[in-house]
């Protein structure tokens, strides 16, 4: 048998030895470049092209549903959940597919990431950093990693790190902000992925004595999960590939009845705090309590990527207090109801509860430094 003969037969062996990852690979690559190239990224040089514009409000860049400012508040309300829910609707299907590969992923090729969980949450945002997707958005991808037995601080870390370390976000917020606010803002998003993170992760584990994970229900990996590779490369393509998009199948299902009902609460959310709360009002008032119910309620907001960026820099150019400019800029956007909702329903309460409260204080606290 000649030589081209003998490599043919042995790159058709190798590709059959390996079927789930080719397909695995190739969707990931087929959603990434839809994503990216598609949507995420010509939406943000877009914003970075208008960063000096004034936005609709805080927790949405565009209304594409008018309402008149005279209108009932139920009125005003109901439209301003929908503009949510339309500027939401392309980062969170995102999320949800890609969460539901990174489940049936994990199910396969369980994570070896190692035990130190300084590294792995430092890992986490590597992976996050040109992902693109808000920390809402995050979620479903972070509940993917979870769900298939992922660590927590590797999806704590690409969360955190999505919408804050994206390189056109940065750039945004370097250019469009006084850089003290920007080095401050990174630094403690540092300091929270590579520090606070995993020290608190570490510290309940050893508390509660067993590893911090989404329920065994929520995850499909049970004692009837029976896979084995293949090592004598006897599986066809036709049932690998049933196989893999029927898990594929299940776990976007699984993702999406929650994250929908998670997402018409955050809608109605963030739209009662635009409309019923006094935001001129108190941003003229930059007493401390007030500066501390005003960090509570930016930490709650969920808001599209970059938007914090942009707000911020409207309150600066607004001429509204620096410590409001400064306390935005860290809380708005970078945690809210969404990843709460997450890590108290399927990881653990204290830890969603103490990274809640750590940004209202950090928000609270720069307001007061910054003002």
């Amino acid at each position: 048998m000649s030589t081209v003969a003998l490599s043919s037969k042995r790159s058709r062996f190798q590709i059959r030895c390996h079927y789930r990852p080719v397909l695995l690979i190739g969707m990931a690559a087929l959603l990434l470049c839809l994503f990216w190239f598609t949507s995420r990224y010509p939406q943000l040089l877009q914003k970075a092209a208008h960063v000096n514009k004034d936005v609709a409000t805080m927790a949405y860049g565009k209304a594409t549903f008018a309402v008149s400012a005279t209108a009932p508040a139920w009125e005003q309300i109901l439209i301003g959940a929908l503009n949510w829910l339309d500027g939401m609707k392309i980062g969170m299907s995102f999320g949800i597919l890609f969460g539901a590969l990174l489940h049936t992923t994990l199910r396969y090729f369980p994570l070896k990431i190692g035990k130190n969980l300084y590294l792995n949450s430092l890992k986490g945002a590597l992976i996050g950093a040109p992902m693109g997707v808000c920390a809402n958005c995050a979620v479903p991808a972070a509940c993917g990693i979870t769900r298939g037995k992922g660590r927590i601080e590797v999806a704590l870390g690409f969360l955190f790190s999505s919408p804050n370390f994206n390189p056109v976000v940065m750039f945004m917020t370097f250019t469009a902000l006084p850089l003290a606010m920007g080095i401050t803002k990174y630094a403690i998003l540092l300091f929270t992925i590579c520090v606070l993170v995993p020290g608190v992760i570490g510290w309940l584990e050893k508390r509660q004595g067993t590893a911090l994970e989404s329920p065994s229900k929520l995850t499909g990996i049970n004692e009837t999960w029976d896979f084995t590779l293949d090592t004598e490369c006897t599986e066809k393509l036709g049932p690998v590939a049933k196989e893999v998009f029927t898990d594929f199948g299940k776990h976007v299902w699984g993702l999406f009845k929650p994250t929908v009902t998670t997402m018409v609460l955050a809608s109605l959310v963030s739209s009662v705090l635009l409309v019923l709360v006094p935001w001129p009002t108190l941003l003229a008032n930059t007493s401390p309590l007030t500066m501390l119910l005003m960090s509570r309620l930016a930490t709650l907001m969920p808001v599209p990527i970059a938007l914090d960026v942009m707000f911020a820099n409207q309150l600066q150019r607004q001429g509204v207090d620096s410590g409001y400019v400064m306390m935005f800029l860290m809380t708005l956007g970078v945690y809210s109801i969404l990843p709460s909702i997450y890590l108290w329903r399927e990881v653990s309460k204290p830890l969603a509860v103490i990274l809640f409260g750590f940004f209202v204080l950090i928000g609270w606290g720069l307001g007061l430094i910054f003002s």
